[in-house]
C-alpha cells in the first residue's frame, strides 16, 4: 500500500475520530446543562471523549495496516493531539496555563488510539 494511500486513511480517521468528538461533547454539554455538573466533572468528560475518540480512530485507522497497527493506531493518536493542540494555541493565543494538562492529554490520546490498534490486531 502505498503513503497516499496511507495519509488518505490517516486523514478519514481522524474526520471519523472529530466527528465522534463533536458527538460526545455535545451530549456531555447537554447532561451538564440538565444536571448542573461541575468543570471537574466536564474536564473528566473531556479526558473520556479523548479516550473514546483516539480509541475509535486508532481501530480504523489500524485496520488499513498489515502490521504494527498500534503503532498505526498511536501515530493517530499523535495527529488527533497535534490537531487539538494547534487549534488550542490558536484560539488561546497562549498555552502557558495549559501546560500542566497538556502532557496528560497527549499521553491519553497516544496510548487510546495505540490500545485501538491493538484491538484491531486481534481481529484478522
Amino acid at each position: 500500500m502505498g503513503n497516499k494511500v496511507k495519509v488518505v486513511k490517516m486523514v478519514k480517521s481522524v474526520a471519523v475520530a472529530y466527528i465522534l468528538t463533536a458527538i460526545v461533547l455535545l451530549v456531555l454539554s447537554f447532561i451538564m446543562y440538565k444536571c448542573k455538573i461541575s468543570m471537574t466533572g466536564a474536564n473528566s468528560g473531556i479526558l473520556l471523549t479523548y479516550v473514546l475518540s483516539c480509541l475509535v480512530g486508532g481501530f480504523i485507522f489500524s485496520g488499513s495496516l498489515a502490521q504494527k497497527r498500534y503503532l498505526g493506531g498511536g501515530l493517530m493518536g499523535v495527529v488527533y493531539f497535534l490537531i487539538v493542540y494547534v487549534v488550542s494555541a490558536v484560539w488561546n493565543q497562549s498555552l502557558a496555563s495549559q501546560m500542566p494538562g497538556m502532557l496528560t492529554a497527549f499521553l491519553i490520546c497516544v496510548f487510546s488510539g495505540m490500545f485501538g490498534g491493538m484491538i484491531r490486531s486481534g481481529i484478522k
